[in-house]
């Protein structure tokens, strides 16, 4: 295990930015696997060719074996050493046949550790190709953690790996023995496959499966090349005859198919994977079918992405994806059956909150097994005694007897038998069911002192005297006894009981488990598989989540637009239960396939009403804009990856992966997930206005009737219009805005229930938990005395139940009753409309306040913006209903299986609730529907009365305007009499020499000709002017340029723009129309003059918003 060779030698040299690391097929030959042909020519393609092609890198080959492994060979059978080399050959076969993959894989970690350590590279980037079964040896080391403190990981520096036909799902070649020759001599193996590598690489394995899944996760962030060979491998086989004899034959077949080639399924989910199909066979993928063009493709789209990719931004992404793995808990819950006398129906939780890490890797029992353990540490004494750890034991199990150096006390399972004390205390089995279970510390009050019996040898005289100690010497009595502390009672029947001691605790045992739930924050689609595939490896069935993972059942309810906005995905609402193939049940096959196992198992999706605080939506939103520029999470935004909320994180790292995060969605993204951008709908939301805490400015007033401030709380909330004190509100972080979330709920088996639900994040200003719903079900089961959840379907209604109740029944919170605030609402409206009607009934002078839309304009969009989320409500409300209704035609059929007896009870309970809803939704929609009509019908009388007040200006304008033609018409009469008097004054008046007898003075031709020509060309000039763009465009300009200087020279003439716009509803089109008015005028009234009704209707026409 070495490399082997190394291009170019020096590792440290300054323009090297990246290492290449060609590993073989186990036990294959480091230089013949990437052996090609070049124009007729034999040579080696990885090796200094590619880093010539890629001058920042450095190749280096490895082998599997060490050195003295790979030389060592059988000499001739005529050589002297021949037997001595052949039982060399055959030891140390032996020894490497011991192998399996995790051993390789440690080999190929540590070589490529000290390698690194040596030349002290730190985190230069590494790209990895892999042939055959080599590919699986480098998943297993990328998905190794650090063992030491400060190490870094190998996945955290890899930026790309190359696969060329890895069995990633096994091979049938690789796993059969009769194959295990004919491998050997096509892929240049050293020795032949192991039994032990055979069985690794068996179809199906688990353990190759389970490192599918692990690498699945560490692989994130890493560019992933499959190459898929399309031509069968031609292999010399040994055949059977059925006479008895054998013969070579010629065996054609896929060494590894597509299956087993292509890595993500179901179950492993690989981002960035890319599939190359090759023309060619096994072995000719690593050479890539001798065809240079095809090599030559592919270097230079391997050299693309390393000058793309830096250390930097794979350290940063891994770094994020640590982050969120350890910053997301986990919750896991075991429920069991309280078997204290006193409490004896009462069902407790035993919960852990794990990182998801954490969960992953270690599954839900060992998470729950860390909370009870044997402790050890000073201090931990009650009653000056150390504490023993309780082991729960099967009825059937019989402690050995021995030395009692150490106290052990070991509790039977309640079928009658005892408890006894054993000398040495055993290792923990790995086995749940018989978990050591170690029970917490009780602190009792330092006035109260207890006895207990002896537990240790001096006690007794004689040290054979502990033989009485035994099973066999003990009478059964009770468990409950020996629960509640009564020892002594149970080793002595005949004494009379002690005092009373401190009762012990009871922790869960394989007799009083009743379910497991496990909850994961935030609907990742990504996670889903992880986390129930963990749950099929803990119980070591890996057939648990295959019909749950299917098409049918999980991906055909996704839904995704065709534009990128996240709150388009979603899944749909639905339930599937699956029941064994032994059950006779009547619902379509196709809708609700069967169970792969012997139990019933259910799919349930749900969206659910909840809330959240307006400015975490707009943070929200932010998050996913800036992270929907980018094709890819890198560059990694540092704020975010050193913030401190983690669904930010998600959002950034998750929102458009493969399988990507479903976000939480507004009521109005929930409503019309078509929409790119519902931005302006989410700040208009009902909720969001009634409790953002408006400041009234002091132009309302605070007593009296409110009727006189109903207009300016409608403008002000509303936030459009002019108004000349503008509202002051409170911070948007105290509003809220209605959220639709989404509830996964997987019942894997009678056992364990897993759910998805993304939670409100809190922060330091907004710690509330109202209406969560990870926190209602856990108060309503702890504890729990009504037996409500016997099984993990009853588990399932309730969990449905409260997500309906959750944000309408379980929250005290006034900003928060969303019935309450929608009918308040639609009151306020519904009185701004009386007195709008009271108003326009008593406007008898048609005074300006009173006919002015704006404000029931602003009403009717209000009512208008009610009845539409009102309308979305409902919808969410008919798809629960829809659902419910499913589930309780499925749980008529669970019933028959016993399961889920009183979830049905609670299904019909809930679906109650639900029709209730809808009515108070429908009778809402009716008043708003009411008074939006009502509106309607005012602003037409308005409108109507507009016209009458502009036909009666019209018909002032027209007596005006008779009254300045009369005038006009005098002076047009005063002017034909005067003009020729005045023409012929003037032309007489000219001093002329003709008329004046002066010959020095100018002569009449001269004078009418010089009067002709200026007349006639300013009148070309004034036509010009008028009648042609040109001309004017040219005469604008040289105004600008000459007036432009000399402006502030001239006299400032007084004037008015007034610019507004006019609201006017059309009766034929049923609908509100609006249109740009510019309205100038200029102050020409005199002093003193007095204002006829002309005048201010002329006025009020001016200033109004009516045309």
């Amino acid at each position: 295990m070495s490399f082997v060779s190394e291009s170019p030698r020096n590792p440290k040299d300054k323009d090297i930015k990246v290492d290449i690391i060609g590993v073989p097929a186990i036990l294959g030959d480091p230089f013949k696997t990437w052996n090609t042909t070049r124009d007729h020519h034999p040579y080696q393609w990885l090796g200094p060719s590619l880093q010539a092609e890629i001058p920042s890198a450095r190749v280096l080959l490895y082998d599997h074996l060490k050195p003295q492994e790979r030389s060592i060979e059988i000499k001739p059978t005529e050589h002297p050493e021949h037997k001595a080399t052949s039982e060399a050959h055959a030891a140390v076969e032996l020894a490497i046949a011991q192998n399996g993959v995790e051993e390789w894989a440690d080999r190929f970690l540590d070589t490529v550790r000290k390698c690194r350590e040596s030349a002290h590279l730190g985190r230069r980037p590494i790209v990895i190709l892999c042939h055959s079964t080599g590919g699986v040896v480098v998943k297993r080391a990328l998905s190794r953690k650090p063992t030491k403190k400060g190490e870094t990981s190998l996945a955290s520096i890899c930026i790309a790996i190359v696969f060329f036909g890895t069995p990633h799902h096994g091979s049938r070649v690789f796993s059969q023995l009769e194959f295990a020759r004919p491998v050997k001599n096509k892929l240049n193996l050293k020795f032949e496959m192991s039994e032990h590598l055979q069985a690794d690489f068996a179809l199906d394995n688990p353990d190759l499966e389970a490192g599918n899944h692990r690498f699945g996760a560490a692989s994130l962030g890493i560019k992933i090349w499959n190459f898929i060979e399309t031509r069968d491998t031609q292999l010399k086989v040994l055949v059977g005859e059925e006479t008895g004899g054998e013969y070579l034959a010629k065996v054609n077949l896929l060494v590894v198919d597509d299956r087993s080639a292509t890595m993500t399924t179901s179950d492993v989910l690989i981002e960035e994977e890319e599939i190359k199909k090759m023309n060619t066979n096994h072995v000719g993928l690593a050479r890539f079918a001798d065809d240079n063009a095809l090599r030559t493709d592919f270097c230079e789209d391997l050299k693309a992405y390393i000058k793309s990719t830096s250390a930097q931004d794979r350290a940063a992404h891994h770094f994020l994806t640590t982050s969120i793995m350890t910053d997301v808990k986990v919750s896991v819950h075991q429920f069991y059956k309280m078997e204290v006398a006193s409490d004896a129906r009462a069902l407790l939780v035993w919960s852990v909150q794990p990182t998801l890490q954490d969960y992953l890797d270690l599954g839900p029992s060992e998470c729950l097994k860390a909370r009870l353990h044997p402790t050890t540490e000073d201090g931990d004494h009650t009653n000056g005694t150390v504490k023993p750890y309780i082991k729960v034991r099967h009825a059937s199990e019989v402690s050995a007897p021995a030395a009692l150096e150490t106290p052990h006390i070991s509790i039977s399972a309640p079928t009658g038998t005892v408890a006894s004390i054993s000398g040495e205390s055993p290792s923990p089995p790995r086995d749940v069911e018989s978990a050591v279970l170690n029970a917490p510390t009780i602190i009792l009050p330092k006035n109260i002192h207890t006895r207990r019996p002896p537990l240790n040898v001096a006690a007794h005289s004689d040290p054979q005297s502990a033989k009485h100690l035994t099973p066999a010497s003990i009478t059964p009595q009770p468990t409950s006894a020996a629960i509640e502390g009564d020892f002594e009672t149970a080793l002595h029947p005949a004494r009379e009981p002690r005092p009373q001691r401190a009762r012990t605790y009871q922790a869960p045992s394989r007799s009083t488990d009743r379910f497991r739930w496990v909850h994961v924050p935030y609907t990742h689609s990504g996670w889903v598989a992880p986390v129930l595939t963990t749950i099929s490896q803990e119980k070591k069935n890996m057939d648990l989540h295959r019909k749950l993972l299917s098409d049918s059942v999980w991906l055909a309810q996704h839904n995704r637009s065709r534009h990128s906005s996240s709150h388009a995905r979603f899944v749909r609402s639905a339930c599937k239960s699956l029941l064994p193939k032994s059950t006779e049940h009547h619902h379509d096959e196709l809708l609700s396939p069967s169970s792969s196992i012997d139990e019933a198992q259910l799919a349930l999706y749900l969206p659910y009403l909840h809330w959240d605080n307006f400015d975490q939506l707009q943070t929200r939103a932010d998050v996913i804009r800036k992270r929907g520029d980018l094709p890819h999470a890198r560059p990694i935004d540092r704020e975010i990856a050193k913030g401190k909320s983690t669904e930010c994180k998600l959002i950034w790292q998750y929102l458009h992966s493969k399988w990507p995060l479903h976000t939480r969605r507004s009521l109005d993204q929930y409503g019309y997930p078509a929409l790119r951008n519902t931005a302006v709908r989410d700040a208009d939301q009902v909720i969001y206005k009634q409790t953002r805490n408006p400041v009234l400015p002091e132009s309302i007033s605070t007593k009296g009737s409110s009727m006189h401030n109903i207009s300016a709380i409608l403008r002000a909330a509303r936030g459009s219009g002019p108004r000349p004190n503008k509202i002051k509100t409170m911070s948007d972080g105290a509003a809220k805005v209605l959220m639709v979330d989404q509830l996964w709920l997987f019942v894997v088996d009678s056992s364990t229930v897993v759910t998805f639900a993304a939670p409100k994040e809190k922060n330091d200003d907004n710690p509330s938990d109202e209406a969560d719903l990870l926190t209602l079900l856990y108060k309503d089961i702890n504890g729990d005395h009504a037996e409500q959840c016997n099984d993990c379907f009853d588990f399932a209604a309730l969990a449905v139940t409260h997500a309906v109740k959750a944000l309408l029944e379980h929250t005290d919170d006034p900003n928060l009753q969303v019935f309450r605030i929608f009918e308040e609402y639609i009151s306020e409206l519904t009185e701004q409309q009386t007195k709008s009607f009271k108003e326009f009934r008593d406007n008898s002078r048609l005074e300006v306040e009173y006919i002015d839309n704006r404000d029931d304009l602003n009403a009717l969009l209000e009512l208008r913006d009610v009845e539409d989320e009102l309308k979305t409500i409902n919808k969410l409300f008919l798809e629960q209903h829809k659902t419910i209704k499913d589930m309780v035609r499925q749980y008529k059929e669970l019933n028959l299986r016993q399961l889920g007896m009183f979830g049905r009870l609670l299904l019909e309970d809930v679906d109650k609730c639900v029709e209730y809803y809808l009515e108070q939704v429908s009778s809402m929609l009716t008043s708003a529907d009411v008074a939006q009509n009502a509106f309607e019908k005012l602003l037409d009388m308005k409108q109507k009365q507009a016209n009458i007040v502009e036909a009666h200006l019209a018909r002032e304008q027209t007596e005006v305007a008779a009254d300045q033609s009369r005038s006009v018409m005098i002076f047009t009469i005063f002017t034909i009499i005067f003009l020729p008097l005045s023409f012929f004054a003037s032309v007489f008046g000219m001093n002329v020499s003709e008329w004046s007898g002066v010959d020095s003075n100018i002569s009449s031709y001269h004078a009418f000709l010089y009067m002709g020509t200026i007349s006639l060309a300013v009148i070309i000039v004034a036509l010009l002017v008028a009648f042609n763009k040109y001309t004017r465009r040219i005469l604008q300009r040289i105004w600008k340029k000459m007036a432009g200087p000399m402006s502030r020279f001239l006299p400032k003439i007084p004037s008015t723009r007034v610019q507004g716009l006019v609201h006017y509803w059309d009766v034929e089109r049923g609908s509100i129309r609006e249109s740009p008015v510019q309205i100038r005028e200029r102050s020409r009234s005199r002093p003193g003059r007095p204002q006829t009704r002309g005048h201010d209707l002329q006025h009020f026409f001016e200033k109004s918003n009516f045309t």
